[in-house]
């Protein structure tokens, strides 16, 4: 069993995580132990930059810049702005657009990712009108022949 979870948080996008807390005003780093030597704001800023990158398919212009005043708690970075949206995070970076674009463009990403069971039950759903009973009885070559065609309808219409 350890060595399964092992695996899977190895296989798992960790620095999401850390980040959700860092860009969390009520929390920051004040969650992690001080002595763990990757954890700082530089390596957080690292990832701040990757994911940008990732996301948006563009390099970040002032994301670090931005990510310094929060760092520093300059308004509205502080805890009684934050605590003036009654503690409602997307609110808080919603308000922060103007001031940082690149951050509250990341950060709202990031808390709008969807982490509780239901967004993977609707996954499954809708997985079941694309793969029926009559489907499982055709054979592989125009299984692939319909999913070739679903990637080509898909590609064309966006």
């Amino acid at each position: 069993m350890i060595v399964q979870l092992k695996t899977r948080w190895a296989q798992w996008e960790q620095p999401l995580l850390l980040l959700s807390f860092v860009l969390h005003p009520k929390y920051r780093l004040s969650k992690f132990s001080s002595n763990i030597s990757n954890l700082s704001y530089t390596h957080f800023g690292q990832w701040l930059g990757y994911y940008y990158q990732a996301w948006f398919n563009e390099l970040p212009k002032s994301i670090l810049r931005e990510y310094l005043s929060y760092q520093r708690e300059i308004f509205p970075f502080n805890y009684s702005t934050y605590s003036q949206f009654n503690e409602n995070i997307i609110d808080f970076w919603e308000s922060a657009k103007g001031l940082i674009p690149e951050l509250s463009q990341l950060a709202l990403h990031l808390f709008s990712i969807c982490v509780n069971l239901a967004s993977v039950e609707h996954l499954w759903s809708s997985m079941g009108f694309l793969h029926t009973k009559r489907q499982n009885r055709l054979n592989v070559s125009i299984n692939i022949y319909y999913i070739e065609l679903y990637i080509i309808f898909h590609l064309n219409m966006f």
